[in-house]
């Protein structure tokens, strides 16, 4: 049994000093590649960028059109419940008008119908002279 634990930690030790040991330099080939890579990383974000702001000035536009829009139709609402309002108030005061010349009709219909009545029971002051002739 101490054969294994002794060769178990002459393993471990092994493997730290193999993974204690520096890097090699890197290669041209492996420098020249992560300049490329960087490279080509620095002109996606220069694109992604580019894009982003392409897009949110599309954005702004549509958004100041949706604002010219509302504010539109908010004017066109506000003048049609102006003129709707105009409209009530005109209509209520022809419906006044017609009310009052009702009740201004009834008033000589009951006073008419009284002078009838008075004049057939006798009463000739209540009675209307006919027109005049020719």
């Amino acid at each position: 049994m101490r054969s294994v634990w002794t060769l178990s930690l002459m393993a471990a030790a092994l493997a730290g000093q193999v993974l204690a040991q520096p890097a090699p330099p890197p290669t041209d080939a492996a420098l020249a590649a992560r300049l490329a890579s960087a490279a080509e990383l620095a002109d996606q974000n220069r694109r992604s960028e580019a894009l982003n702001a392409e897009v949110n000035a599309k954005n702004r536009a549509v958004d100041a059109l949706n604002a010219a829009t509302r504010a539109a139709f908010d004017k066109a609402m506000a003048e049609y419940r102006a003129a709707l309002a105009q409209h009530d108030a005109q209509v209520k005061a022809m419906e006044a008008d017609a009310a009052r010349a009702q009740a201004v009709y009834q008033k000589q219909m009951i006073d008419w119908k009284a002078a009838v009545a008075a004049c057939q029971a006798g009463d000739v002051s209540k009675c209307q002279k006919p027109p005049p002739a020719g």
